[in-house]
């Protein structure tokens, strides 16, 4: 039976959603809050991804996650997000066209640079570099002003978590919101999950080699050009995100699971392929309140 079951790679979509599966937004915790010297953030492949990721963003974004987002949140115009994490800053542009003012605050200063250069509207947009894990020494972030924050594409790229929770605590209203979107960690793996063709059964199967156990990963940037230019992803099961947002009293109100919408090729395993795409989710998006 095995030997009529061909095990593919991980599904990796494009790389802005690799950014959550791969590098990061902040590297681990010394004793003392500094980072080590193992950093993560995407600071070296700033321009890279940016370009990328373009003025409003990959498909992905563009059709699911940014909809999506701003759906979860339900903010209307004049509202306040804070957007940790922001990258180059494609949800705060989105918003901006809604009348959402946003803050956003990243690690990699390249990123911030260029978030600055695409903005569409400079009253509404503003950005700044910082460390998603102590949101409290930004300058631009008073605590209690915001009504929402979002984390896209980054959480999995950020140890510990705790920091995160609390200063997104601090800095939302009472009963505000926060979305978390990351590559689903039931069946999104980095270097322990990917697509298995059964030839017997005609069917598309995804395998897991591992799941509860937190790591860290790194991930080649560019694998066969540039094999040594890696970042870090750090897998945790979903216990780890739910517990950890409870202890940081967000209570975890609303979860979505959104699959891939890029079709599979015609031929005579489209059916099979599509199913498998309809059926295991490539995103997992959180929606937590702030308890009172």
């Amino acid at each position: 039976m095995r030997n009529n079951i061909k095990r593919s790679k991980s599904n990796r979509t494009d790389a802005a959603s690799r950014r959550s599966e791969a590098p990061g937004k902040s590297g681990d915790m010394k004793r003392g809050g500094q980072a080590n010297q193992q950093s993560s953030h995407w600071g070296h492949v700033g321009a890279w991804y940016d370009d990328l990721v373009g003025q409003d963003g990959s498909d992905h974004h563009q059709k699911l996650i940014i909809p999506g987002v701003l759906r979860m949140l339900n903010l209307k115009a004049g509202d306040r997000l804070l957007d940790v994490a922001c990258g180059q800053g494609v949800l705060g542009r989105a918003g901006a066209k809604q009348g959402i003012h946003t803050v956003g605050v990243d690690m990699a200063a390249s990123l911030v640079a260029a978030a600055m250069e695409r903005r569409e509207d400079v009253a509404l947009e503003r950005y700044y570099q910082g460390d998603a894990r102590n949101l409290a020494a930004c300058s631009a972030i008073t605590p209690g002003e915001f009504d929402a924050a979002a984390c896209i594409l980054a959480i999995a790229n950020i140890t510990p978590l705790s920091p995160v929770w609390q200063g997104i605590y601090s800095a939302l209203k009472p009963m505000g919101k926060l979305v978390v979107v990351l590559l689903h960690p039931c069946f999104r793996i980095p270097k322990k999950s990917a697509w298995q063709w059964d030839a017997e059964k005609d069917v598309q199967h995804r395998l897991v080699d591992g799941y509860l156990t937190s790591e860290k990963i790194p991930i080649a940037m560019h694998p066969g050009s540039d094999p040594d230019e890696t970042t870090l992803s750090f897998h945790r099961p979903l216990q780890a995100y739910i517990n950890t947002l409870g202890s940081a009293r967000m209570w975890i109100d609303h979860i979505e699971e959104w699959v891939s919408g890029k079709i599979p090729p015609k031929g005579i395993r489209f059916a099979a392929l599509d199913q498998s795409r309809r059926e295991i989710p490539l995103f997992l998006a959180l929606r937590a309140v702030k308890a009172r």
